[in-house]
């Protein structure tokens, strides 16, 4: 009987391993009525299922920094990938459910199926997406949700430099002896954004 316990937990162990989560964390804007918010520093989960599709939390998120929503999650999303960037886009009716703390503070359980649109693009280590909640029902508006930098996700990878002090290259792979412009470049081996 130990055995087919301890068989059947390793097993489970090792399925919840195999699932590969990241959390990407960078600036957040909502967008209401043409007005956005300052960007806010905001953390959102991607987890990748077993049947190879994904799924994306927006966790605790409080609209304009008063109006506590929920937890935005949209699960099943397919992507396709070119270059070590994964593109993604769905529609889907969601259920927003209520975030930490207590339950009754969270509008979003109360509001029913949301109509959620979403379209991004994720590598290692960079996330950006666009999120359009659908309150034209209840609130006769769309929300207008962005998470990160479109140009900060790139299919460049760590690049191994040999004892090199001040290597830089640009985005084409052509060494330069200084950065003149923005843009993307690698400087001793690590990926910088030039604005």
């Amino acid at each position: 009987m130990k055995k087919v316990l301890l068989t059947m937990f390793m097993a489970v162990t090792t399925m919840v391993a195999m699932a590969q989560t990241t959390n990407y964390t960078d600036n957040l804007v909502v967008t209401i009525d043409g007005e956005s918010t300052e960007p806010q520093e905001t953390t959102i989960i991607v987890e990748q299922n077993n049947d190879g599709t994904f799924k994306l939390a927006l966790n605790n998120f409080v609209l304009g920094g008063m109006i506590q929503v929920g937890n935005i999650v949209l699960d099943g999303i397919t992507t396709t990938e070119s270059n070590n960037i994964k593109s993604f886009q769905t529609s889907q009716d969601i259920y927003i459910t209520a975030g930490e703390g207590n339950e009754e503070d969270w509008i979003g359980p109360g509001l029913g199926a949301i109509p959620v649109n979403l379209t991004g693009k994720m590598d290692a280590e960079k996330l950006y997406c666009t999120i359009d909640i659908d309150m034209s029902v209840m609130l006769g508006q769309v929300i207008n949700v962005v998470f990160g930098d479109e140009n900060a996700v790139t299919s460049i990878s760590n690049i191994a430099v040999e004892n090199a002090e001040n290597v830089i290259y640009d985005i084409t792979g052509r060494r330069v002896n200084e950065i003149t412009e923005a843009g993307i470049y690698i400087v001793n081996g690590k990926k910088v954004l030039v604005k």
